[in-house]
C-alpha cells in the first residue's frame, strides 16, 4: 500500500467531487493535508473526514491572482513544515458557443483553470515553501477532443497539457516532479445521468465504464504524489475508458 507519512499536501479545490476524495485518500494514506476551497461550509465537512491529525483548512477565492502568496503563506505557516505536494483540482467547465465565447470569457475561465494552477506551481517551487516533491493537475479528455460549446474550457485544459511538460524540465533540478490526469466525465456527488445532455451521455456509453468514480482518480493521484512514481515526469495519464 502507498505510504504517504511525511508528507504534506495542499490539496486545491478541496470541496469538488475530485477534490474531496483525493484529500480523504491521501489523509488515509498518512499524509497531513491543506485543504482549499471557497465555501467555508464545505470546506468544514470535509476536514471533519480526514483520517489522522495535523491538517488544515484554508477558505480562499483562487482567482485572486495577486494574493495567492497569501494562500501558500498559510500553508506552510500554520505548521512551520515546507509543502511536500500539490494538487491542483480546481476548475469551472463553462459552456458557451463560439460566437458567444467573447474575451472577457476567455479569460475567466482561463484565470481560474490555468493561470493560477502555474502561479500556484511557480510559488510552490520556492525554497522557502517546498524542497521538491510532486504536483498533480486535473486536466481533461476535453483537452484532446473537446465538445461544441467547450472552446474555453477545452483551451484552458490543453494549456495545462502542453505546461506539464515545459514544467518538469525546468523544476527538474530542484527535484519537482509535475504531471496531470485527463479524464473524461467525471460522476459528480449529485449527478443524475439521465439529466445529462445527450452529447455527454453518447460519450459516456463509448466509454463503456460509466461515469467516472472520482475515487478512482484519488487513488491516481496518491501514487503519482508518492515516492512510487518517482521517475515519472511531464506526462498526462488518460482516464477514459473506451475512448479513442
Amino acid at each position: 500500500m502507498i505510504n504517504l507519512k511525511n508528507k504534506k499536501i495542499l490539496v486545491l479545490g478541496a470541496t469538488g467531487s475530485i477534490g474531496k476524495s483525493t484529500a480523504i485518500k491521501l489523509s488515509q494514506l498518512g499524509a497531513k493535508v491543506v485543504i482549499q476551497g471557497r465555501n467555508k461550509t464545505k470546506l468544514e465537512q470535509i476536514y471533519s473526514q480526514l483520517s489522522g491529525e495535523g491538517h488544515y483548512s484554508i477558505e480562499f477565492d483562487i482567482s485572486n491572482l495577486d494574493k495567492l502568496d497569501e494562500l501558500i503563506n498559510l500553508s506552510v505557516n500554520f505548521d512551520n513544515e515546507k509543502l511536500t505536494g500539490l494538487v491542483y483540482c480546481i476548475g469551472i467547465m463553462p459552456i458557451r458557443p463560439m460566437k458567444s465565447t467573447k474575451s472577457d470569457f476567455l479569460h475567466e475561465t482561463m484565470v481560474i483553470n490555468y493561470y493560477a494552477f502555474v502561479e500556484m506551481v511557480r510559488l510552490y517551487s520556492d525554497k522557502r515553501v517546498s524542497d521538491g516533491g510532486s504536483i498533480v493537475a486535473i486536466s481533461s479528455y476535453s483537452s484532446i477532443n473537446g465538445d461544441k460549446g467547450q472552446l474555453a474550457y477545452a483551451a484552458s485544459k490543453s494549456a495545462i497539457d502542453s505546461s506539464v511538460i515545459v514544467m518538469s524540465k525546468e523544476l527538474y533540478s530542484k527535484n519537482i516532479r509535475v504531471n496531470a490526469i485527463r479524464p473524461a466525465i467525471v460522476r459528480g456527488e449529485e449527478t443524475n445521468i439521465d439529466l445529462l445532455p445527450t452529447s455527454i451521455k453518447v460519450t459516456v456509453d463509448r466509454m463503456k465504464i460509466g461515469l467516472i468514480d472520482p475515487n478512482i482518480l484519488a487513488e491516481q493521484i496518491a501514487f503519482l504524489i508518492s515516492d512510487y512514481s518517482s521517475g515519472v515526469y511531464g506526462r498526462c495519464f488518460d482516464v477514459k475508458g473506451y475512448l479513442s
